[in-house]
């Protein structure tokens, strides 16, 4: 999955040919804007410790990646070990993971505004950016640390 098309996607959700949003749309957008974020991580780990798209380690390494192992290690004491770009990516993941499971499963909660999708989305995009700036080290230390537990020394 490309981040870019989801993003583009949950934009699209936003947008309606007459009146608001539905609240439906708005949700789905919500959930968009996090799966882009997490296809991006996923995408990244494999380039980053395969390369090449091909090979059909690339796949699995892509595969690897879990939502839940994937918000511990972002909230992890070890983050601080990172740069602000990785830091600043890993509150957005888990802040939009909680938002997108509310978004999904939290029916009765109150309703959505397209502003607080849109703030959603750019979120995404704005972390996807900062992420990609960071040092490749640094990002390849990030990808392990969310895909691999850490064992004690």
């Amino acid at each position: 999955m490309n981040s870019r098309d989801l993003i583009e996607a949950a934009l699209a959700l936003t947008e309606s040919g007459r009146g608001r949003p539905t609240q439906a749309r708005l949700r789905r957008a919500i959930s968009t804007a996090y799966y882009a974020m997490f296809h991006f991580l996923a995408a990244s780990a494999a380039n980053l410790f395969v390369g090449r798209k091909r090979d059909p380690a690339w796949h699995r390494v892509y595969r690897a990646l879990e939502h839940g192992r994937a918000r511990s290690a972002c909230q992890a004491q070890a983050m601080q070990e990172f740069p602000a770009e990785v830091r600043s990516f890993a509150k957005a993941f888990v802040a939009l993971q909680v938002e997108r499971q509310q978004a999904d499963y939290a029916l009765d909660m109150e309703a959505y505004r397209k502003s607080d999708a849109l703030n959603y989305i750019a979120s995404a995009e704005d972390a996807i950016g900062e992420f990609e700036q960071a040092d490749i080290k640094a990002k390849r230390s990030f990808a392990a640390h969310v895909l691999f537990k850490q064992r004690p020394s």
